[in-house]
């Protein structure tokens, strides 16, 4: 009832911080470091150990809309339709050759 009555960008600040997953033999850690109440999201994305082809993340800017919003990085790759999933950030990995695997991000248990 509390978040039904909450305004979006006071939804939205609930994103700040670090989110982790599991990709191949990566984990990946997002960092969404800002948001400016218009649902304009900042962050960066980083594999350890990097991803086959070297790469290792990069920074982002993207705009929530509908409640969902995407990441596009620089090697091609790009997270769709991430949105709330109870306690996590669920959505759809892509790689470059277009194949998908779903994917949830969880808070990193520190």
């Amino acid at each position: 009832m509390l978040m039904a009555l909450a305004p979006p960008a006071s939804a939205q600040r609930l994103l700040l911080g670090s989110w982790q997953t599991t990709l191949d033999q990566s984990t990946v850690t997002l960092i969404i470091i800002t948001e400016d109440g218009d649902g304009v999201l900042h962050g960066t994305l980083r594999y350890e150990p990097p991803q086959e082809d070297g790469f290792g993340g990069s920074p982002f800017t993207t705009q929530i809309e509908r409640g969902t919003f995407s990441i596009r990085l620089f090697n091609g790759t790009h997270y769709d339709g991430m949105h709330w999933c109870r306690d996590q950030l669920c959505g759809v990995f892509h790689a470059p050759d277009d194949t998908t695997t779903p994917v949830s991000f969880a808070r990193p248990p520190n």
